[in-house]
């Protein structure tokens, strides 16, 4: 779990982090009373319910050109404080969101930076404007009818999302695919895009001269004999492949994929696709450097 602290938000700054599908920075005039102000504020909390949750932080002035943070721009607490900005979440928001926390990080004795951490949401929330918003492209955009109606659905279908871990000194990566929803999801499927550069492992699918193609699934093999050989050695016989539904908050490891050196080099990517049961196709890419800040 991420301590919210100053140190974390010096972290941010002087490691240049940018803003992402989970992340982004607020300067201190993104709060006010004024309703154009609070309109913003729901839309901009809705948006990461909607999408795959994360932070928002009120008191980080960022650089427009580029979404990386600039400087700490603290709040006036006396003018804004935790429970203003907690009601306006509360009441500004429809279906009243219950799915997120709020973290004050004080500079000094009158001025202090938010941490709003949201987490995804099983239902559609709207804003004040009376619209629905996500998270694309560094902003607040709204959403068409279908995204809407895909995000109310979210308590009948599974919610497919993956995880990222590494081993042997970051030269394997580990993905998981995690249910987060409260149906079990029976099919799974995952394609993934890596650079061909960072794979040690050659005989992935191509998608183009650059980029490998790797097909994923929750699908096993029971192991239906064993042979002893001697010496210690065995012989197992497995049966067919088989679909392994994945429980409600349980995780699947799909994949691990051996590194070469440098994959954590800026311009490497990983993009995916995930296909679930009767559910919306999810895309998602990341950056390998950031999985290193997670």
């Amino acid at each position: 779990m991420t301590e919210y602290n100053l140190e974390y938000l010096n972290s941010l700054i002087e490691n240049k982090v940018e803003e992402s599908l989970n992340l982004e920075y607020k300067s201190s005039g993104a709060l006010g009373k004024q309703n154009n102000k609070t309109t913003e504020i729901s839309k901009d909390v809705s948006s990461l319910a909607n999408s795959d949750g994360g932070v928002i932080i009120y008191g980080i002035a960022e650089d427009e050109n580029n979404h990386l943070p600039k400087e700490i721009d603290p709040i006036d607490l006396k003018q804004f404080s935790n429970e203003w900005l907690e009601q306006i979440i509360e009441s500004k928001i429809r279906p009243r969101m219950a799915n997120f926390k709020i973290y004050p990080i004080n500079i000094d004795s009158n001025k202090v930076v938010y941490v709003v951490e949201v987490k995804k949401s099983n239902t559609a929330h709207q804003a004040d404007d009376k619209r629905y918003y996500k998270r694309f492209n560094f902003q607040s955009t709204a959403m068409y009818d279908y995204e809407v109606r895909d995000i109310m659905n979210r308590s009948k279908n599974p919610m497919i999302s993956l995880d990222f871990k590494f081993k042997n000194q970051h030269k394997e990566i580990i993905i998981y695919a995690i249910n987060s929803g409260s149906v079990y999801a029976k099919y799974v499927n995952v394609k993934f895009r890596i650079p061909k550069k960072i794979c040690e492992e050659k005989y992935f699918n191509s998608f183009n001269h650059e980029i490998f193609e790797i097909n994923t699934d929750n699908t096993i093999r029971d192991v239906l004999d064993v042979q002893i050989l001697g010496m210690g050695n065995v012989n197992e016989k497995y049966g067919p492949s088989r679909y392994e539904p994945i429980l409600p908050k349980q995780r699947f490891k799909l994949t691990e994929i051996k590194l070469t050196n440098y994959p954590f080099d800026y311009e490497n990517i990983l993009e995916w696709e995930i296909f679930c049961d009767n559910s919306e196709p999810i895309k998602g890419e990341v950056r390998f450097a950031d999985l290193l800040n997670k």
